[in-house]
């Protein structure tokens, strides 16, 4: 079975796609998550709607048919807790932005008289502020309080028993005040006459603003019938006291017809609480109109235990507690999905508020009486819990991703450092097969990874099988060489021996002579051939013993001179006396390999040094010849066998290269080291020899 072989570009290819698919996978995740928590979010929104609306089908008492035309109407809006009685519009403030203005045609006009109305009702009181825009305030005057030449307002209502009734303030400066009434009553003549009677049970406060002024007034709940209007008169000129204008809530016919008064079910409110709502959610019942019946419920969510760390805070989107809600305290609601339950569907919206800080989601089903929608139940709820459901899995896929990119990570740094060890096995283990000088010294170990590195380790290990067998090759060859050339050499030898003992003329001999010359030359040669092996194998025999190799060097030194009588020699030693533990036949002859070489290269005239030193427990030996310099290919490769710098010119003798490798096996085989470099100074080269 072939092995798939599964390549280092393969495995980073791999290790990579992994790392790239992460961001995509959550990315991916979280789309759809947010359109899982969308659809899921409407859904239970919707089904929450329909389990309000459920209990409020076919509940005709509840949910009344309204004409279309009946828009005009003052809305009474459900209060969380009682006003206070000031003047001031404090305690209005989420309900301003539903308030009605009158008239309804002014377009934003700085000039005439207008005015702003917001009725609500909490328990068994019913609370109104008027906020007034108005020129000039002109009050009542003190010596006529019960004239109408100056600015007030008429409050106008029918009773629970249709009964209509106008009530007047009229101020004589800031401050609280009690409305009056006109009184009929007949005298004993039986004429009607009317009278002013003070309202006790109702109570207003009266206050000027830069603008105008606020009137805030209270009055008990149960004495308002289904209708309710104001009137406000304005005096420009506190000279004529002639009242100029008068505005309506419903125009001219405040004073006889005013607008219905349209306020919450109590029915309706008792059945929402009943049923109940979650916190953050809000609950709304309009009628066939938008317009509210009962609410219940806030949009504020508290979202402290949800919270993520302050780091996933500050990368996140911001969840906000607080926000502006555009539609607290409405009195009708209009949006898409209102008018999609009025038309008899189920409807969604989803919308930002004003100030951009949640986003609000809202679904309406109708409410069906008789085959009609006679009202909306509407659900709404801010996207605050989904998004905190978005952000702790936005979390907890940061905290996993980081978790794997840890893991890739560490994998990649294991896979990049098991690959540099591989590496570096490999370079020192290619570093151990050969030495300096060329030889291979152990098998390379081969690899069973089946990559680029197991491939190469592979190729190195038969490649240095190879030069080893094709080494060992070389080291015979002289050896072998020797051996058959010494019969040839020898049986020609013995030729030229027995023509020479014969008469042979004076041509004959020439030529005689030329063999016998050449057949010496042949023989020298097969003896160095045979040199180094002969040298190996004494190495192997050979007994080291203490001698003094100041004493020797001497000797040698007055050898050379008397061997070489034109080339001088200088001796310099440190020391006087030197034992050390040589084999002084194999030293000798390592020596006179050195001295040869450095005769053949030394200028003429210069000396050839041979120095002697000692340092520690180290001593080292160095020759010194002034002349040619090595060239850089050839300093590393100076000591291996057959290796020779020699120029043809030199006839007399064979040159095999082989006197610097018998030095460099004579310098190991004593635990020495031999080397050769170019003197720095001058043109030269020096052989040094160290032993410990």
């Amino acid at each position: 079975m072939k092995k798939i072989r599964f390549s280092i570009r393969a495995k980073l290819l791999l290790l990579s796609i992994i790392i790239l698919s992460i961001p995509y996978i959550g990315f991916e995740y979280l789309r759809e998550l947010e359109r899982y928590l969308r659809d899921s979010f409407e859904t239970g929104l919707i089904d929450t709607a329909r389990s309000m609306a459920a209990p409020l089908h076919e509940q005709a008492s509840l949910f009344q048919r309204h004409a279309d035309y009946e828009d005009q109407f003052i809305y009474a809006h459900d209060l969380t807790h009682p006003i206070e009685i000031d003047g001031y519009e404090d305690d209005w403030l989420s309900y301003i932005s539903w308030s009605n203005i009158y008239p309804d045609n002014i377009s934003g006009r700085d000039d005439g008289l207008s005015f702003r109305l917001i009725t609500s009702h909490y328990q068994q009181y019913l609370y109104v502020l008027l906020q007034v825009k108005d020129n000039k305030v002109i009050y009542q005057r003190p010596d006529a309080p019960d004239t109408f030449d100056n600015d007030h307002v008429i409050w106008v209502f029918t009773r629970p028993d249709g009964e209509l009734e106008h009530y007047y303030f009229s101020p004589s400066g800031p401050g609280k005040l009690r409305p009056f009434k006109f009184e009929t009553y007949q005298d004993e003549y039986q004429f009607e006459h009317q009278k002013i009677g003070y309202v006790t049970n109702v109570t207003g406060e009266w206050q000027e603003t830069s603008t105008g002024y606020n009137l805030e007034i209270v009055m008990p709940l149960d004495q308002v019938g289904e209708r309710l209007g104001f009137i406000v008169s304005d005096v420009n000129n506190a000279d004529t006291l002639e009242i100029v204008q008068h505005v309506g809530t419903a125009g001219e016919n405040t004073w006889s017809n005013p607008d219905k008064l349209f306020h919450s079910s109590k029915e309706l409110n008792r059945r929402i609480k009943t049923i109940g709502s979650n916190t953050g959610r809000r609950i709304w019942v309009l009628d066939n109109l938008g317009r509210v019946k009962a609410s219940y419920g806030d949009l504020a969510k508290d979202l402290s235990e949800n919270a993520v760390n302050i780091f996933y805070t500050l990368i996140l989107p911001s969840v906000y507690e607080r926000f502006r809600d555009d539609l607290a305290g409405a009195s009708r609601l209009q949006g898409q999905e209102v008018l999609a339950a009025l038309s008899g569907k189920e409807g969604t919206r989803w919308r930002s508020s004003p100030d951009g800080k949640a986003v609000i989601v809202s679904a309406a089903v109708p409410v069906w009486v008789d085959g009609e929608v006679r009202g909306t139940v509407v659900v709404e709820e801010t996207t605050a819990g989904m998004q905190m459901l978005s952000r702790k899995a936005a979390a907890s896929l940061f905290n996993k991703t980081l978790i794997l990119f840890l893991i890739v990570t560490l994998a990649l740094f294991l896979f990049a450092s098991r690959l540099s060890y591989r590496i570096r096995r490999l370079s020192q283990e290619a570093e151990r097969a050969i030495d300096e000088h060329g030889r291979v010294l152990g098998n390379f170990s081969t690899s069973s990874s089946n990559d680029e590195i197991g491939d190469l380790a592979k190729n190195y290990a038969a490649m240095l099988e190879r030069l080893k067998e094709y080494n060992h090759y070389l080291e015979n060859m002289s050896g072998r060489l020797s051996h058959e050339l010494r019969t040839p050499i020898a049986v020609v030898q013995s030729s030229l021996e027995h023509l020479q003992a014969n008469e042979i003329d004076e041509a004959v001999a020439h030529y005689l002579y030329r063999a016998r010359v050449g057949i010496a030359r042949l023989s020298l040669l097969v003896t160095r051939l045979s040199e180094a092996t002969r040298l190996e194998q004494a190495l192997q025999h050979t007994e080291k013993e203490t001698i003094d190799i100041a004493f020797l060097l001497k000797n040698c030194v007055e050898g050379y001179r008397s061997a070489y009588p034109d080339s001088e020699f200088a001796l310099h030693a440190s020391t006087d006396q030197l034992a050390v533990s040589i084999a002084p036949d194999l030293f000798v002859q390592m020596l006179d390999k050195l001295i040869a070489n450095a005769v053949d290269f030394s200028a003429p005239g210069r000396p050839i040094e041979i120095k002697l030193q000692k340092s520690g427990a180290l001593w080292q030996i160095e020759i010194i010849n002034y002349g040619s310099r090595l060239s850089d290919a050839m300093e590393g490769q100076l000591f291996n066998s057959m290796v020779s710098m020699r120029d043809d010119k030199d006839k007399k003798e064979p040159h095999l290269g082989l006197g610097l490798y018998i030095a460099r096996l004579v310098a190991e085989y004593h635990g020495g080291v031999i080397r050769a470099e170019n003197l720095s100074q001058s043109a030269g080269v020096r052989f040094c020899l160290a032993f410990s």
